[in-house]
């Protein structure tokens, strides 16, 4: 019996261990990714709300906006900044209520000229978006 020859021509037992490996892998692999999911252990982001707004100017440098259609928006979390760069403070005050819905709209802001921007910050982040832009 030739040790050489015995070695390259006996791999009975090499295909059913690696199968086995495989498999275990891919159930272990495949549980933790399921495990993720229902457990909804997945990463967690805050996005901008889907809104739609309308820019109506009423000929004397002000402008109502409206919300237009989309999801609800949180005044607490947007700015109106107008005439000059300066910002109304949270859109609860231009709104006047808790959620903007569709159908909201502010009382007339004076625009002077200017672009005028709905600006969403993200609670979580800080970081901002421009929802909204629009110039006379």
């Amino acid at each position: 019996m030739d040790p050489k020859g015995f070695l390259l021509d006996e791999d009975r037992g090499v295909s059913p261990v690696i199968g086995v490996i495989l498999m275990v892998a891919i159930t272990v692999i495949l549980a933790a990714v399921i495990a993720t999911f229902v457990m909804n252990m997945g990463p967690t982001e805050t996005t901008m709300p889907n809104a739609q707004w309308n820019f109506d100017e009423d000929g004397s440098n002000n402008v109502i906006i409206e919300h237009n259609g989309g999801g609800e928006v949180d005044p607490s979390n947007i700015q109106i900044k107008h005439n000059s760069g300066t910002t109304d403070g949270t859109a609860s005050n231009a709104f006047g209520s808790t959620e903007i819905t569709a159908g909201a709209k502010t009382d007339p802001l004076t625009h002077g000229g200017n672009e005028v921007q709905i600006i969403w910050e993200n609670p979580d982040s800080g970081e901002t978006q421009i929802m909204a832009d629009w110039e006379p």
